[in-house]
Parts: structure tokens; C-alpha cells; sequence
């Protein structure tokens, strides 16, 4: 019996270690969070907590009136074809001049290592964005009144912005660095775009009527003709960047103290840095999934089909009675009607 328990444990152990990295740092503190909030809406009110994400199937729905409702998403995950990524420089100087002259020195020497990268100055777009002068107080004192604060002239701050256009993501490294170089550290965002969106947006519909097609063709086999009915459609369709799907979250477990040891100690809690992450529109709800598996950050585009079948009020049945009638005629020609029980 000990050597049959034993791989038994140990197997149980090593499910349970494999469920934790499957599951993410971030999950866990999703998970924590929620737990938290259920509580809270436990004591607070009597509002149900709902699940982030389903383990059944969404229940089927009848309708109350003689019609049918189909509803179908689709979804498809592109790549970008080419990428623009912002920075911001920003100059302080004592005078205009001064300014101007220190911010395109480090804006001239950036453009030409971006050239050396092999993006045309045609894909670079500088964005002058404010000029403003910096003032400081200047303290003034008589000897029979209180302090004078006047703010006056100290200097200039300029600022402009680098639109970067570029198609690998993987350069996005090296114009980092030339960045730095000149002492550009802000990057204001990275826009993601798709040609033919149009295009994209053709396949989902068409991937939809097609499933819709299959759809009417298993209601037939039930006897239910949805070609017969009226049908009233209507259609969805949004898209999600990558810029917008960037999520945070702290990777870190607090260990409980016991209220004796509280007392008696110093708590130095540790810096716990704020970390970001992509995080996809989830398919959960989808019908259909174009590149599933792309393993990028991608441009995720949905369309959404509803169809109603308003099926036709069924016809009464008409009953056919049928009546016997026994008719004599006599010798003479004489018709005389029957009467037979």
C-alpha cells in the first residue's frame, strides 16, 4: 500500500505547482481581488458576485413569442503593418536661443542615428508642441512692510515631439537606445496600424453568414424551415488596439504577522514595483477566431450578427366532415331521400 500512496502524493503536489504557474502572478491577484470584493458585497449588499470568466456554456434562451434569435461574434487578431511610436524631448535654457539651439542639437543627432537605423526622414515627423517661459520668485524687503514675492524671468522650456514610423517591431529596441543617447527617455505611446481594414472587416462578415448558413441547415434537419420566416438582422463591429489592452499589477505575496510580533517589531515594507503586461480581448465569447495563436500583441477586430426569425402564425387545421346521403328513385322516376341510422 506505501508504494502505491507515495506516487499518488506526489502527483497531487506536482498538479497542484503546475496549476500556479499556468495560472500567472497577475491571476492570483486578480483572484485575491475578487475574493476581497466578493466579501465586501457580501456584507455590504445582497448583490450576487459574478465570475470573470465562465465555466459553462451561456444557457440557451427561449423566445416568448413565435421567432427565433441567432446571435454570432467573430473575432480576428491581426498584425500591424507598421507602427508609430512618440517621444518627447523637453529643453530648459536661460534664453530663447539657448533653448532652441540645445534642443535640436540632441533633436538633429537623434533623426541621423534613426537614419542610420534605415527609417527615411519621410516615416520621421517632429511636432513643435509649446514654448513657455519659467519664472521664479524674487523676494523684495522693505523695512516697514512684509516680504515682496515677484515672480520674474528665469528661463524657457521648449518641447517637441518625434513621430517615429517604422514596420519591424523588433527596431523599436534600437530606436529606444538611440533615444537615450540623447537623453530621450519619454516614450508618449506606440500607435498600431492595419491596412484594408475593410478588408478585414469583408471576412468576419462573410466567415458570419456562412456560420449562419450551416445554422439554417441544422434547424431544417429538425423541421423547422427558417427560409419561410421574416427576418430582421442587425450588425456590430469595433476594434481594440494594443495601446488600450496594457493592464498592471503587483507580483508579490504579503506574509501575515502575528499581532504580538507587530508590537514588539519595526515593519519595512519593500518597494513592490508596479509591472504591465499585454492582455488580449479573451475568446470566450467568440463563435469564431482568426489566428487564435498569434503570439504577438495584436489588432483584434470584431463583428457581432444578430438575426431574428419571425416565424409565420400556424395555419388551423380544417376538419372535413363527410356526410352519406341515401337517395331512392323509384320505377316511376320518383327521387326520394333515405333516412338509414
Amino acid at each position: 500500500m506505501r508504494k502505491q500512496l507515495i506516487p499518488l502524493a506526489i502527483g497531487l503536489c506536482l498538479g497542484v505547482q503546475i496549476e500556479a504557474q499556468v495560472m500567472g502572478n497577475y491571476a492570483e491577484q486578480k483572484k485575491q481581488s475578487n475574493e476581497y470584493n466578493q466579501q465586501q458585497q457580501q456584507l455590504n449588499s445582497n448583490v450576487a458576485p459574478n465570475a470573470q470568466y465562465r465555466s459553462i456554456p451561456r444557457s440557451a434562451k427561449l423566445q416568448d413569442d413565435n421567432s427565433i434569435e441567432v446571435t454570432i461574434n467573430t473575432l480576428s487578431n491581426q498584425r500591424a503593418s507598421s507602427y508609430t511610436a512618440v517621444f518627447t524631448i523637453l529643453q530648459v535654457a536661460r534664453t530663447a536661443d539657448e533653448t532652441n539651439t540645445q534642443l535640436n542639437n540632441r533633436l538633429n543627432n537623434f533623426v541621423n542615428d534613426l537614419k542610420g537605423l534605415g527609417i527615411p526622414e519621410t516615416d520621421i515627423y517632429i511636432d513643435m508642441v509649446n514654448f513657455l517661459p519659467k519664472y521664479e520668485y524674487d523676494v523684495s524687503k522693505k523695512i516697514f512692510s512684509k516680504k515682496t514675492l515677484t515672480e520674474i524671468p528665469k528661463g524657457f522650456e521648449l518641447q517637441k515631439n518625434v513621430h517615429i514610423r517604422y514596420s519591424k517591431p523588433s527596431i523599436l529596441d534600437q530606436i529606444v537606445t538611440a533615444a537615450a543617447k540623447q537623453e530621450i527617455y519619454d516614450i508618449v505611446k506606440v500607435d498600431y496600424f492595419v491596412k484594408e481594414q475593410q478588408q478585414v472587416y469583408q471576412q468576419l462578415r462573410n466567415l458570419s453568414f456562412d456560420y449562419l448558413k450551416n445554422i439554417k441547415e441544422s434547424y431544417a434537419k429538425m423541421g423547422i424551415h427558417l427560409d419561410s420566416a421574416y427576418v430582421i438582422t442587425a450588425e456590430n463591429a469595433w476594434v481594440a488596439y494594443p495601446t488600450n489592452r496594457y493592464e498592471s499589477y503587483q507580483a508579490f505575496s504579503t506574509q501575515s504577522l502575528d499581532a504580538t510580533e507587530k508590537n514588539n517589531s519595526v515593519v519595512q515594507p519593500a518597494d513592490k514595483p508596479t509591472l504591465r503586461f499585454y492582455n488580449a480581448v479573451a475568446a470566450n465569447d467568440y463563435d469564431i477566431v482568426i489566428n487564435p495563436e498569434i503570439l504577438e500583441p495584436a489588432v483584434q477586430f470584431s463583428y457581432n450578427l444578430a438575426v431574428r426569425f419571425k416565424m409565420p402564425d400556424a395555419k388551423p387545421r380544417i376538419k372535413t366532415e363527410i356526410k352519406k346521403e341515401f337517395i331512392l328513385v323509384t320505377p316511376t322516376g320518383e327521387v326520394k331521400s333515405l333516412k338509414i341510422e
